[in-house]
C-alpha cells in the first residue's frame, strides 16, 4: 500500500499516540514530529506498530526542529542542532556537533 494512502488510514490513530504534523517524505515513509521527555523529535518510518528512527532535538531548539522538518527532503540528515539519531538500525550523535 502506498505511503500516502497508509497515512490517511493511520492519521487518527497516530495523532492519538502523540504524533503531529504527519506527512510522507520521499525515501523516509510516513514521518511526523513528537515530543518526548527530554527532546522533540523528527520521527521517520512510522507504522501502526512503531517507527524506524528519530532525530532528537533539545526542547530549547524546537523552532530549529520544526524548520528542519518543514524543509527536509529526506536525503542526508535533517539540518540544525539535532543531538542524536536513535533507530532500529543505528544510534549516533550529530557529526556537526562534534
Amino acid at each position: 500500500m502506498e505511503d500516502n494512502k497508509r497515512l490517511e488510514i493511520l492519521r487518527e490513530e497516530l495523532e492519538g499516540e502523540g504524533y503531529y504534523d504527519l506527512k510522507v517524505i520521499p525515501g523516509q515513509g510516513i514521518c511526523g514530529m513528537m515530543r518526548f521527555i527530554f527532546t522533540t523529535a523528527i520521527v521517520v518510518g512510522i507504522t501502526n506498530i512503531g517507527y524506524r528512527g528519530r532525530y532528537c532535538y533539545p526542547h530549547a531548539l524546537v523552532k530549529d526542529c520544526v524548520l528542519a522538518y518543514n524543509i527536509w527532503d529526506g536525503t542526508e540528515h535533517p539540518m540544525g542542532g539535532w543531538i542524536k539519531y536513535k533507530g532500529e538500525d543505528d544510534e549516533f550523535c550529530n557529526p556537526n556537533n562534534e
